[in-house]
């Protein structure tokens, strides 16, 4: 797939402006996904130029092509995390239950109250 960035088909006599497509991207979410998907394989796309870039490199174009590896490198990791992310996820899920014991209890705040109070009273009732 050989992909034309989104800023330059915007440039082209007969297409909608970049702002127009900005404004189709904020009203349609299927459009929206689709610009996505097409910047995730633009991106593999990118970085396997850069690769052929990179193995094909001489002394006067090394850094520029370094360069260009690490800047589509990373706009990788954003697009693409699941395969050029640096940070793994971890999610968990757990179900916490706590039971009251004692059934017939009375357990309103009020006599819970009570019960505090009188089992910390200290003074001797007579």
């Amino acid at each position: 797939m050989e992909g034309i960035p989104l800023t330059q088909i915007t440039k082209t006599k007969g297409f909608p402006s970049l702002s127009k497509v900005y404004d189709w991207i904020s009203e349609d979410k299927e459009f929206a996904q689709a610009i996505i998907n097409s910047r995730r394989i633009g991106s593999q796309t990118y970085l396997d130029r850069c690769i052929t870039e990179l193995e094909n490199a001489d002394s006067k174009n090394i850094g520029l092509v370094r360069e260009k590896l690490i800047h589509y490198r990373w706009l990788s990791s954003k697009l693409l995390p699941g395969i050029y992310g640096d940070r793994k996820e971890v999610a968990v899920d757990q179900k916490i239950e706590i039971k009251w014991s004692g059934g017939d209890d009375d357990l309103t705040y009020e006599n819970e109250i009570k019960n505090v109070t009188n089992s910390g009273s200290t003074h001797a009732q007579t």
